[in-house]
């Protein structure tokens, strides 16, 4: 499993789940 996530745009409602080293970037930080 390479990375599943599901986010709103509202971050508050974010939940990423992603592999330990993963290259992804969040949008918002």
């Amino acid at each position: 499993k390479l990375l599943s996530f599901t986010t709103t745009n509202p971050p508050s409602n974010k939940t990423m789940t992603t592999t330990k080293n993963n290259p992804w970037t969040w949008p918002w930080t």
